[in-house]
């Protein structure tokens, strides 16, 4: 048993032998010994030498967790029994020290009655291609990477660019900023690119990268689309992110100068609920005196809330009743407004929003007009 399986191992490899003097390659490297995410170009060119065969390839790098790859290019020669192929790969090494490129490679071979089959069907019946698929062996390259400073972010040649829309706002409104990084070298996508704090709060989105790959690296475009928001004025600190120039081999930083923002207190007036603005109590007993209002606040809401429905049962449709005198009387968008919601919510539902749109500044609706539909409302029931 034993003898039969090593008869069969050394008849596969005189195969991939014999069929690996059926062509050259030849690899290239523009960088043996680079940085850290500095790009690396690798090219391999493959060219038939035994010209009695009709051979086709496929070539790829292996994946793996050192390294990062995009191929680039690939151009064919089809010369009658004598093809030539060329690849280019980008490569980025992830992580310092040795590190050794694996490939792919498989050889297909074939012959020109095969290729003419293969080629005679017609469009509803494509013959495939019957070839022999042989596994090459290349030895690996091997990268010797160096290390980059400590701590450092991107690796490339990077500017740094904002846009900030306004630095006045009133409480919690956002406040948009856009912060991009373009330049050429790995993807610079920071994590956490403003630092997190307590003056303010931070909503982000997804980073929008755009990265072209190219035979000297990549260029990149990556935009952070961001937004701030604070209670009071805040002090956005300077912001440095460490980059490294493999080209240049110096560290550097891209920085955003310190940003004052100022954010105002909304008038209470404009507000629906003022409960956020309270009269300071100098008492110890403040706890009891919020919790007798709550409880005054809930018999005033029950007694209401009575009061109008004995009122809309008592006026028959077509009579005047109090609700239809209190709406003649409210002359602001607020007193309308907590009568509607006290009455009917659901039936005046429409109408309501209409009053917080005006109220809040986001419609140029009028009361009168309001009125008249609830008058009209009124009328249809």
């Amino acid at each position: 048993m034993k003898n039969s399986q090593i008869k069969i191992l050394l008849i596969l490899m005189m195969m991939v032998a014999s069929y690996g003097q059926d062509f050259t390659h030849n690899f290239t490297l523009s960088n043996s010994t680079p940085y850290i995410k500095e790009p690396v170009i690798l090219t391999l060119d493959i060219a038939q030498t035994d010209t009695s065969k009709v051979l086709l390839f496929k070539f790829d790098i292996k994946k793996s967790s050192s390294y990062e790859f995009h191929r680039l290019d690939i151009k064919t020669q089809n010369a009658y029994h004598a093809i030539k192929v060329h690849y280019k790969y980008l490569i980025y090494p992830l992580k310092e020290g040795k590190i050794d490129i694996n490939f792919d490679l498989i050889e297909m071979v074939t012959t020109d009655d095969k290729v003419a089959y293969s080629f005679s069907g017609d469009r509803d019946n494509t013959r495939g291609l019957n070839k022999t698929d042989i596994p090459i062996t290349l030895a690996p390259l091997t990268l010797q990477v160096q290390p980059i400073p400590k701590d450092t972010q991107i690796v490339g040649d990077f500017t740094l660019f904002h846009n900030i829309k306004q630095h006045k706002a009133l409480s919690y409104e956002p406040l948009p900023l856009t912060l991009t990084i373009k330049g050429d070298g790995y993807p610079p996508v920071v994590k956490d690119i403003i630092p997190k704090s307590e003056k303010y709060s931070i909503f982000s989105e997804t980073a929008i990268a755009k990265s072209v790959n190219h035979s000297k690296g990549s260029s990149n475009t990556v935009t952070y689309p961001l937004a701030l928001s604070a209670k009071e004025s805040f002090s956005l600190e300077s912001i440095s992110i460490k980059a490294f120039n493999p080209k240049t081999k110096k560290p550097y930083s891209l920085t955003l100068a310190k940003e004052d923002f100022i954010i105002t207190q909304p008038d209470p007036e404009t507000l629906i609920d003022s409960i956020d603005y309270p009269k300071p109590l100098e008492s110890d007993w403040s706890w009891l005196a919020s919790l007798l209002s709550y409880i005054i606040v809930f018999i005033a809401g029950v007694l209401s809330a009575k009061s109008i429905t004995w009122h809309r049962e008592s006026h028959p449709s077509g009579e005047s009743s109090d609700f239809e005198l209190e709406v003649k009387k409210a002359t602001k968008p607020k007193e309308l407004l907590t009568l509607l919601i006290a009455y009917d919510r659901i039936k005046y539902k429409d109408e309501i929003e209409r009053l917080e749109g005006l109220i809040y500044g986001k419609s140029r609706d009028t009361i009168e007009s309001i009125k008249k539909s609830i008058d009209k409302i009124k009328k249809e029931i």
